[in-house]
Formats: C-alpha cells, structure tokens, sequence
C-alpha cells in the first residue's frame, strides 16, 4: 500500500496579494497528519497489511523523520517523535515533486488536462521499477534547517619531547639542548657562524631558558593563554600571581617579595609542573649536586630559581629512590601481619606447645665464707604456653647444651613433656634438638628394656626454629622475657643474690606473672576476679588425657574428678569466647608487600652501621599458608643465609645509574 502526503499551503496573515506557500514545518504538519489518518484506518479495518510505504516530497521533512529527535529543535522534535511513534513499523520514502500525483490537484489543473494526466491514474513510473535498494536522498547538516546548535570544543596538547623521556640527567638534558641550539644558529646564519669547542655559560643558560620554556608549554598552555588575553578567569597557579617574563618568555612566579634584595631568579622563580621528567631530573641533580642533602635543604636550594609545583612530594621520591641515601638510612621491609598459627587459637593441654628463651645473665654469688665471695653468672631460661600464655621459670648455671637439658628435664618433670617446642636459633638450643635426637635414636636402637625406650622416645618431641635473627617471630617469649626482667629489675636492682635466693625470686614473679588477668571470669558487675593462666594449670596432671565434655550434665551427677575437669571446660570455653576474639586485630603491619625473586637486598647487621651491611640477592621466597612471603633465601659473597624479610631492606627500584 502506498500513500503520498500533498502538500499543506499557509496563508500569511498580512493582507494584500500573495501566492500560497509551502514550508517544512507546513509539510511536517501533513505527515503528521497522515500518519494519524494511516494509523486509525489500519486499526478500523480488519485487513491484513504486508508492508505500508509513505511518501513525501519534500526532502527536508524526509531528513527530519530518519533524524533523532534529540538531534532537531522543540517544535519539530516533538512532531518528529509523533511521527516516529505511529509510523515505526512503516517506510517513508521520497518522491520527486514532479512525479507527486497530489501536487497536481493541489496546485489547480484544468479536467481536461487532468483526463490526460498519466501519473493522476497510473501513478508515477517510478513505482513500477522501484526495487528495496534504491537510494534515499540526503542532505547535509548544514543545509539541513531546525536543528540544536551542538558546541564540541577541542583542546590540543602539545606533544612532550622524546629529549625528556629518554635523558634522565639533567645536565645531559641541558647539554644536548645547548648543541641544538648551536646547530640551528649555524643553519639560520647560512653556514656562517661557526663555534667551535666546549659549551660556554651563555649558551647552557640560554638552552635552560628554551627547556623551561618548553615544558611551560607543554604543562601551563590553559595558564599561558589566559595571560596573553588578559583574561580575569581564576586557575591554578592564581595564587603565585604568575606573569610572563618579556625578556625570556618565561612563565614566572610573581609573588609578594619582588622588592627584596635578592637576585631576580629567587625573587621571581621559573614555574615548573608537578610530575614531568624535566622536574624529576632537575630535583635529582641538584640533590646529588648538593652531596645528597636531606628534604628542607634541597628545598631551600631549589627555591633559589624554580618553582615546581607540589615540589616537597617529588622531594621525598628523589631522596627515597636515591640508593646512596637509602644505604646510609636503610628502611627496613614491612609485610602484612599473619595469621595465627592453628596452635594458638585451638584448646589443647597448657605447655603442650611451648616457647623456650634465655634472657640474662644476672650476677649470682656464692655461700663460701669469706670477705669476697666469688660472683659467677646465671641466666633464666624461660618457657611460655603458646596458647594460654602460662609461664614457667628455671634458673641456669650456663649457657651450655647440658645445662639447658637439666632445665629441660626439670621442665618436663614439672609441667609434663611438650608436643611441640619452639625457640629461636641460639647455639645452645641447636645443640639441644640434636642431643635429643640422638638420645631418641639411641634408645630406639637398644633392644634390652622395653619400657626405657617407649619412655624415652617420649622426649623426641618436635622441636620448630624460627628464622635466624627474627625475634617478632618468637613475640610471646620475648614479652615474657620484658616481664620477668621488668620485675627482676625493680625487686633486686644491682644487689647480688645467690642462687637460692635468685631462684626463690623467680619462682615469685612466677606466680605474679602466671596470675595476671587475661579476661574477666563472668559478665556480672560485682564479680571482679578474671582468667589467668593460673586457672588452666590447677588441676592438670602431667600426662592428662582428653576428657569428654561435662558442661551438660548436672553438677549432682558429677564425680569429684568430674567436677574438677567441668571447672577446667568452663575456663576454656570462657577463653573461646572472651580470649580469642581478642586476638582477631591486626594492630600494625596492615599491608602486604611483594617480595621479588632475585632483587638486591641490605642485610640488617645490628653489630655494623648501615653503610657495612652485607649487600645480597634473594634466591628463594618461602611463602606461608596465606601466600605472603615472610622468609627468604640469601646468596651474598660470603655465602647463604636464610633471614625474615623484616630483617631485609628492599633497595629502591628507581636507582640513580651513574650512582
């Protein structure tokens, strides 16, 4: 089915004499119109429709319904939208005007003419060979009436020098800037001035100034701009009262001082933008410059002629990136905190997992009579409860391997034998593991008694080092050491004691230490007493085995020993309850750190100054459970070592090159 809107024709409202005519908005209105008219005969009548061609011959109102409406002003968008809204299943087409059979009717024609018109009957030739793709007429948008005028604005950035990118010295920056411009003098002069030799002063100033220049162009255009049309609009840089210099061209800083007796480059500093090459560079001379002065110095000196924005943060990069500094105030690695091992949050038996460290020595003197007994030295060998923190106190004579097993002994004999011990790489300690291990393998080897060796592989109980010289791995033996000594320090001072009156002492802090609150016992106001570590060794033999839990079953039905092992549970569930969350903060060391395979470390040696330390590259990573590294492999020119990373300081990847 075809339709062909006829044109509308408005009058003007001025009176005289004057032709019909015929405008876009007249057209638009008639396909409106015939739309609405298509739309309610195709709802009135129950016929089946293949496909509905509209046309038109007007070729500006053809553009305007094939164009967005958001694209057309108000008064067309809208009647656009009509359109598009009636007719979307439909097909507009364009039809010239001299083949429109409703243009001969509106235009007036005699009958008998109109008995002859071949296209009033038959339609226009074009409908006989019309094909789906025939081409649709268009227009630009610039002929193209009613539409919103669309501001697109454009800004250009001047393309940043490959010079900055690919020197990072300053000096070589300026250097080869200064030949540039000798080069371009000797083209420009046509081959005539010829200068030969070293660069001079005048010539590393000038090439300054056009460097300066460049990157002002390159970072301040907006800033410059405005200032070459006197434009009052604010920006950036108003509160340094910037102005162009008419000597050099150089964006300057205006200030408050220009009457101080100061020369004209520290009254009015070149401007230099934040994070660009040029200014790294610049910063990076001048502190190498200045024998690698610290922050405010390099600040001072820098002031003296320019004036790079955000300057004090680009400072702390260049210091901190600059590896000589770095090895005279080395910053040691931090990695993110780990999670507590499973033997620190699950309730076992007090001292089944057990953290030993020695800590002294302390002055002992001897019974013997005499005016001046002779002073020998003793050391405190200390075990703490990985779990409950309980502690236990044995006095040494030594810091030999068998010393520390007759404390060990004596631990064991007390407390009962661990399933687990953990200490740090001492020597003494060393020697203990393997004196255990062969003691166990002895045993294991004899035949004769059967009952000595089955007692004796008891003390073949797992023994676990921490990494060499990383004392926060063993934290809570070394906060049992702080205690003990905070009280032998205040109770004895430097008075001497002997051994008894020493290991009477210590069996006192003992018990104060083993009676200090970990948390309340009972949500009631009035109660004030609280769970120690006292509470989980009342009542534990020294071969205790797992009991079964009496929380549910009425005290009356309980034995005595029963009653005993339901208090014991009634501390345990109180310490999972109160205890534990307690445990669940990170209070520092937040964030985690990459370590990378194969970088250059310093070794932290707390016997040498920073400038001594050992350099050495990592060969291996040891990553925990979670993932993080906290532990890896040296190779160094004295050989391998295996450290914490806490013990490592990372050098800075931005590494000067001539350093």
């Amino acid at each position: 089915m075809h339709l062909v809107s006829s044109k509308s024709r408005i009058l003007p409202k001025k009176s005289g004499k004057s032709k019909p005519i015929s405008t876009p908005r007249a057209e638009l209105l008639a396909a409106v119109q015939l739309s609405k008219l298509i739309d309610k005969v195709l709802h009135a009548i129950d016929l089946k429709v293949e496909s509905v061609n509209l046309w038109t011959d007007s070729k500006i109102v053809y553009c305007w319904i094939k164009k967005p409406t958001q694209t057309l002003q108000i008064y067309v968008s809208n009647r656009v939208a009509e359109i598009q809204r009636l007719t979307g299943h439909f097909r507009w087409r364009h039809i010239p005007t001299n083949e429109n059979p409703a243009d001969y009717i509106s235009r007036g024609q005699r009958p008998r003419d109109l008995m002859r018109n071949e296209i009033w009957w038959k339609g226009p030739p074009m409908l006989r060979t019309m094909t789906e793709t025939d081409e649709e007429p268009e227009l630009p948008d610039e002929e193209l009436p009613e539409l919103r005028i669309s501001l697109a604005t454009t800004t250009t950035t001047p393309k940043r020098m490959e010079i900055f990118d690919r020197l990072s010295n300053f000096d070589a920056v300026l250097q080869s800037m200064a030949y540039v411009v000798r080069f371009a003098r000797y083209i420009i002069s046509k081959r005539k001035s010829i200068t030969k030799g070293p660069l001079t002063s005048t010539e590393r100033a000038q090439a300054l100034i056009l460097v300066v220049r460049l990157v002002q162009e390159e970072c301040f255009q907006p800033e410059i701009q405005a200032l070459r049309k006197n434009s009052k609009t604010r920006h950036r840089l108003c509160g340094l009262k910037p102005f162009l210099d008419p000597m050099d061209g150089v964006l300057r800083v205006g200030g408050r001082i220009k009457h101080a007796f100061i020369p004209y480059d520290s009254r009015h500093q070149m401007l230099l933008p934040a994070k660009h090459p040029l200014t790294d560079a610049m910063i990076r001379s001048q502190h190498r410059t200045n024998l690698h002065i610290g922050q405010k110095g390099l600040l001072a000196i820098i002031r003296q002629r320019f004036w790079p924005l955000n300057v004090k943060t680009t400072i702390r990069k260049v210091i901190r990136s600059c590896t000589i500094c770095f090895k005279a105030n080395p910053m040691k690695t931090v990695q993110l905190m780990g999670d507590l091992p499973p033997y620190r949050v699950r309730p076992a038996p007090t001292f089944s997992n057990t953290g030993v460290d020695f800590a002294g020595p302390f002055l002992v003197k001897s019974t013997s009579v005499g005016r001046k007994p002779l002073i020998t030295k003793s050391y405190v060998c200390l075990f703490v409860c990985m779990l409950t923190r309980a502690i236990h106190i044995e006095l040494v004579s030594d810091l030999t391997t068998e010393a520390f097993l007759a404390a060990l002994r004596r631990f064991t004999s007390r407390r009962g034998v661990p399933n687990r011990m953990f200490s740090d790489n001492a020597t003494n300690f060393v020697g203990a593991q393997n004196e255990l291990e062969r003691l166990a393998q002895m045993f294991k080897d004899q035949h004769e008694s059967r009952k000595i060796v089955d007692f004796c592989c008891k003390l073949g109980f797992e023994w676990s080092f921490i990494p060499p010289r990383s004392p926060h791995f063993g934290g809570i033996w070394e906060a049992g050491v702080k205690q003990v000594k905070y009280h032998l320090t205040r109770v004895v001072g430097d008075r001497k004691l002997t051994y008894e009156e020493l290991y009477t002492t210590l069996t006192q802090i003992e018990a104060v230490l083993n009676s200090r609150p970990l948390a309340p016992s009972s949500d009631d106001p009035n109660d004030f007493s609280a769970i120690t570590p006292a509470h989980f060794l009342i009542g534990r033999e020294m071969q205790a085995v797992a009991e079964p839990s009496y929380l549910n079953i009425r005290e009356s039905k309980l034995s005595r020993w029963q009653l005993i092992q339901t208090m014991l549970q009634h501390f345990w569930k109180r310490w999972i309850s109160e205890c534990l969350p307690e445990l669940q903060i990170r209070s520092k060391w937040l964030k985690r750190k990459d370590i990378p395979l194969g970088a250059l470390v310093l070794i932290v040696d707390q016997n040498a100054p920073p400038l001594h330390w050992q350099l050495g590259r990592i060969t291996a990573i040891h990553p925990g459970p979670d993932g993080v590294t906290r532990v890896v492999s040296l190779r160094t020119s004295k050989g391998d070592y295996k450290r914490a990373v806490s013990e490592i300081c990372l050098l800075p990847l931005e590494m000067d090159k001539e350093d």
